[in-house]
């Protein structure tokens, strides 16, 4: 008897357990990245350089433009009883098409929490889109930004925003803030304006924080 594979992983160290997760392979599927944000990215350093990780996230590529792809995520989500969905860990929004994929599994699984964090806003037919999939009642979204992109100038309602840090001295603005490795554990008293990561506020991180626990991206 033969057994689709589960497409959907379930938590890591920083997620917890009571997160599922999606993802696709960085870079390729960015298309609004930055220089900065190619040169920090933490997918493509550790565990998503490993064999059988990049076999992973190809075949979720290659099932995400497959015509099965909203059936079979949420067949799955209902069969695995998924309350929590980060989407993408890696990868983001590649085009249009594939974020209506993403709202039309949000609406077969209206009691599922949906959350993600892109750069493709930069891309104006994938950012109209986002808008409306931020509509949905269960979908949190975030727009993430750096030093080299500049504050998004047009944020649809419900939307949050979230920093890249990358040097000690920025001050950002946005709701939350997230620290590449280096700036980890580092006094925080200077970022007034926004919420530091609380997963990234001690180094080496607390195991009694995690997403799951925290809550602050997808309540």
């Amino acid at each position: 008897m033969s057994h689709t594979r589960n497409l959907l992983t379930r938590g890591n160290g920083k997620l917890g357990e009571g997160i599922h997760a999606w993802s696709l392979p960085a870079i390729e599927t960015c298309p609004g990245r930055s220089d900065l944000c190619t040169r920090v990215c933490y997918a493509r350093s550790g565990r998503f350089r490993t064999r059988a990780m990049q076999a992973r996230l190809s075949g979720n590529l290659s099932a995400a433009q497959s015509e099965d792809f909203v059936v079979r995520i949420a067949a799955e989500v209902h069969r695995r009883g998924v309350h929590t969905l980060r989407i993408h860990v890696s990868g983001d929004f590649y085009d249009a098409d594939y974020v209506d994929s993403w709202a039309a599994i949000a609406r077969r699984c209206p009691r599922t929490t949906f959350y993600a964090y892109t750069r493709s806003w930069r891309i104006p037919r994938i950012a109209q889109t986002l808008d409306e999939l931020v509509r949905l009642p269960n979908v949190r979204l975030w727009y993430s930004y750096d030093a080299e992109t500049g504050l998004p100038t047009d944020i649809p309602s419900g939307v949050r925003v979230a920093y890249l840090q990358t040097e000690r001295d920025e001050q950002p603005t946005g709701d939350l803030v997230f620290r590449i490795r280096p700036l980890r554990g580092h006094p925080t008293s200077r970022l007034l304006h926004s919420v530091v990561c609380p997963t990234e506020i001690a180094a080496p991180r607390r195991p009694d924080m995690t997403c799951t626990s925290c809550r602050l991206c997808h309540r």
